[in-house]
C-alpha cells in the first residue's frame, strides 16, 4: 500500500488549508512531518501532487484527482468505524434464529415485534427449523440463537428455559375420538390437516410416525393454523397443532381439543447459544429480550 489514512488526512487538509501549516495545526504535529508525509506520497506515485507557489501550494491535476478519492476513502473509513462502534455496542446488527413451528406461530410474533419495536437498528431472520437440525446448525455457528425442544441433545451450549410447548389434537365435534386423551397411533388413522412447507412440526410428527412404522396421510397441507382449525371446523380431517393456537381459536369455531398421550406430546423448549458472552452486543440484547418474555410469560400464567 502506497499511502495510509494518515497520509489522506494530512494530504487534504494541506489541499483544503493551502499551506503546510495549516495542515500541521489541523493534525497537530510540525510542519517538517507534514512536509515528509507529502513528499512520501508524491515518491510513491512519481507524481506532483503540489505546486509550491509563494502565496502557499494548491494541488496539481493528480492531486486534485487524489483529492476526490481520498475525501472518498475517509469518508467509507468513518462509515465503517461508526458502523463498528454501533455493532460493538449492540445498536445494530442482524441476529440469525432458528426456531420450530410452534414458536413462530405462537411466542416469537410477540416477542420478536416488541423488541424490534424497542431496537429499530437490529435485524432478525428467522428460520423454521427441527430441535435436532437448528442444534448441529447452531453448532457449526450458522446461528446465533436457537430455540429447541429438551429432546435435542444440547451438549457443548448454553440454554436457558423457555417456554412450554404442548402438542394437542383438534377434531371436529361429531368425530369419534375420546375426549380425554388420544394415542398417536389412533390419530394416524383418521384423515389429516397438515401444515404447508414441511416445517418442523410435520417434520417432527413424520419422524414419530416413522418410529411406529406407520407413514402419514395428509390430504390437506395448508398455511397457518388458523386456517387448519378452520378445515376441521368444517369436518375434513384432524390435525395437530400447539395448545395455546387450539385454545384461541376454539373460542369462536366449533371443534373439539384433546390431549395427546404421548411423551413426546408435552415439551419443554429451550433457548441455546454457543456462548452469551460471546455474542455480539445486538444479539446479547435479543436473548436478555427472550429471558424477559419468559419470565412475563410465566407471570401471566
Amino acid at each position: 500500500m502506497k499511502f495510509d489514512l494518515i497520509d489522506l488526512r494530512m494530504f487534504l487538509a494541506a489541499v483544503d488549508g493551502g499551506s503546510l501549516t495549516s495542515a500541521a495545526r489541523q493534525n497537530n504535529v510540525v510542519v517538517a512531518a507534514v512536509s515528509a508525509r507529502l513528499r512520501r506520497l508524491e515518491d510513491a506515485f512519481d507524481l506532483d501532487l503540489f505546486e509550491r507557489t509563494g502565496r502557499g501550494i494548491k494541488p496539481t491535476l493528480a492531486g486534485e484527482m487524489l483529492a476526490s478519492h481520498a475525501r472518498q476513502i475517509l469518508d467509507d473509513a468513518r462509515r465503517i468505524e461508526a458502523d463498528l462502534d454501533a455493532f460493538a455496542d449492540g445498536r445494530s446488527g442482524h441476529v440469525r434464529l432458528l426456531s420450530n413451528t410452534n414458536m413462530l406461530a405462537e411466542h416469537l410474533p410477540q416477542a420478536l415485534g416488541a423488541f424490534l419495536a424497542a431496537s429499530p437498528d437490529i435485524s432478525v431472520s428467522v428460520e423454521d427449523k427441527p430441535s435436532l437440525e437448528a442444534v448441529n446448525l447452531l453448532k457449526q455457528g450458522q446461528a446465533d440463537i436457537a430455540i429447541v425442544a429438551s429432546s435435542a441433545d444440547m451438549t457443548g451450549l448454553e440454554r436457558f428455559r423457555f417456554v412450554p410447548d404442548r402438542l394437542v389434537l383438534i377434531a371436529p365435534r361429531d368425530l369419534d375420538v375420546p375426549s380425554d386423551s388420544v394415542t398417536f397411533p389412533r390419530i394416524l388413522d383418521f384423515k389429516l390437516i397438515g401444515q404447508q412447507g414441511n416445517p418442523a412440526l410435520m417434520q417432527f410428527i413424520g419422524r414419530h410416525a416413522n418410529e411406529l412404522g406407520r407413514t402419514p396421510h395428509f390430504r390437506m397441507l395448508i398455511a397457518g393454523f388458523e386456517a387448519t382449525c378452520r378445515v376441521v371446523e368444517q369436518g375434513a380431517g384432524v390435525s395437530m397443532i400447539p395448545e395455546s393456537a387450539a385454545r384461541r381459536y376454539a373460542r369462536f369455531m366449533d371443534f373439539k381439543v384433546v390431549p395427546i398421550a404421548e411423551p413426546w406430546a408435552d415439551r419443554e423448549l429451550y433457548v441455546c447459544v454457543r456462548s452469551e458472552m460471546q455474542l455480539p452486543g445486538y444479539a446479547r440484547m435479543l436473548l436478555a429480550h427472550l429471558k424477559q418474555y419468559v419470565q412475563t410469560f410465566d407471570d401471566g400464567r
